[in-house]
């Protein structure tokens, strides 16, 4: 094992163990602020003293689990609801459950066990602020991605010419749209009511970088090996996020899957120098994820207007 890959696994075992933490940490929080009273009658006090925070349940992939500042220390989640980003922003800020961890197709975030841990929170009243329904406010989601980039993503490219082959990429979308489907279904069950809430991604920089912990760009190398330069690669990369952000749009417009679709389209800065721009391939900097942490404030003020 290189030292990336020992680095890698170290980070991710501590990932893992964050999201546990989450869990009680969340609880623990949610019990101080109903603590002392009846629980309906503490939150309804609290409701006409103060705005009660919304609660929310987070899961998917490094867009929200991203323990890396820029491509390297310290260690600590920086992604778009971090506690540093989203939890520090509206009025009052959110309350957040993070079950995001990077790296996760959605196959793997909807895996039985993915599931089964997901179902036992929203079984938990206790975990929420919600008193009327004692499940989050909402469910927010960053998911797809990891189900396209890497080594497989060479699968999906025309050779020397053509680009991004549209009927093979359209097939791992359906099989992202069909995970997408599988949550809406388990939504329905075990959280009937509560709106999901996902975004598109962005214009990603297919340049080679990586942060300090991984072995190999997850967009170049394909790109490469097809035979295309890096303004292909670009524009082969827009091509990928519109038709990404579109097949989502098609759930996000059937009122029954009551799923609201952010587009996080042209959020970042398209410039790997820039603070608000690009630190590696697939994930902005600080300040690029606090761009999009506001985009996300916004789709919640929206849905939800006046609670924060």
């Amino acid at each position: 094992m290189t030292d990336k890959d020992q680095a890698y696994a170290t980070l991710l075992n501590q990932s893992k163990a964050q999201r546990d933490a989450n869990i009680s940490t969340h609880k623990a929080r949610t019990a101080r602020a109903t603590q002392g009273k009846n629980r309906q009658a503490r939150v309804s006090s609290l409701a006409s003293a103060t705005k009660t925070p919304l609660d929310f349940l987070a899961i998917g992939d490094s867009w929200f689990e991203y323990p890396l500042h820029d491509n390297g220390l310290p260690f600590e989640n920086t992604a778009i609801v971090a506690p540093s980003q989203l939890q520090t922003m509206g009025s009052p800020p959110p309350h957040i459950l993070n079950q995001a961890l990077h790296g996760q197709a959605t196959t793997a975030m909807l895996s039985w066990e993915n599931q089964e841990t997901l179902q036992s929170l929203l079984e938990d009243s206790g975990q929420w602020l919600n008193a009327k329904t004692g499940l989050p406010d909402a469910i927010l989601v960053s998911a797809g991605g990891d189900d396209v980039v890497g080594d497989q993503f060479v699968i999906y490219l025309d050779y020397c010419g053509g680009g991004l082959n549209s009927a093979r990429f359209q097939g791992a979308l359906d099989s992202v749209r069909a995970s997408y489907l599988d949550l809406f279904a388990f939504r329905d069950r075990f959280a009937p009511r509560v709106p999901i809430i996902g975004h598109c991604y962005d214009y990603a920089l297919p340049n080679g970088i990586v942060p300090m912990c991984v072995q190999s760009a997850w967009l170049q190398p394909s790109i490469d090996f097809a035979g295309y330069d890096y303004t292909q690669g670009v524009a082969i990369v827009r091509n990928m996020i519109d038709m990404f952000h579109d097949n989502l749009a098609a759930l996000a417009a059937n009122p029954a899957n009551n799923f609201i679709l952010i587009d996080t389209r042209g959020t970042v800065t398209p410039d790997a120098t820039s603070a608000t721009g690009w630190a590696n391939e697939l994930h902005p900097r600080v300040a690029g994820f606090t761009a999009l942490a506001k985009k996300f404030l916004a789709a919640l003020q929206a849905k939800f207007p006046g609670q924060v």
